[in-house]
């Protein structure tokens, strides 16, 4: 795999999401699942914070970082919407992360996918090579975009993908 490839699948990725986000109001996308789960919002801020490892990983600079990506990060589990961003501006952040991933993954070189993950973000599942773990977060894009289309359904819109 090259990061050309790699920059194919998060276009094809970034298409589908953009799909699912179509006609979706703020309103929508903090409609709590009953029974538990994460609402839209916090799927597609989590979505954005892991592009922001994305762009570390190949050099860039990461778009969400900081006290906004508390509320998405990875185990959080925020009571209500507090603190969760606007969709308009969490689209806008989802948009920007396209925008440098996409160059930043087709400028990737065999010898960069190859070197391992920096100390600082190894942790599973970023583990092994930078290629490695691109790769890993690719599908973890994809099981959530998964999930926005679900989530999509119970906000009361109907699916986008067919």
């Amino acid at each position: 795999m090259i990061g050309k490839d790699l920059a194919r699948m998060y276009e094809f990725s970034y298409a589908a999401l953009n799909r699912n986000l179509q006609d979706l109001s703020h309103e929508d996308t903090v409609v709590l699942p009953e029974g538990g789960g994460n609402c839209l919002n916090w799927v597609l801020g989590h979505v954005v914070a892991a592009r922001s490892m994305v762009l570390i990983l190949t050099g860039a600079t990461p778009t969400l970082t900081g006290e906004g990506m508390s509320v998405y990060r990875r185990g959080s589990h925020p009571e209500g919407t507090d603190g969760f961003a606007d969709l308009a501006k969490l689209r806008a952040m989802f948009d920007e992360t396209q925008k440098q991933l996409i160059p930043a993954l087709a400028a990737l070189s065999e010898e960069a996918l190859n070197s391992s993950v920096p100390e600082e973000h190894r942790r599973p599942p970023l583990t092994g090579t930078v290629g490695d773990a691109l790769i890993r977060l690719h599908y973890h894009e994809g099981y959530h975009n998964g999930q926005i289309g679900l989530l999509r359904r119970l906000a009361g819109k109907e699916g986008a993908i067919r």
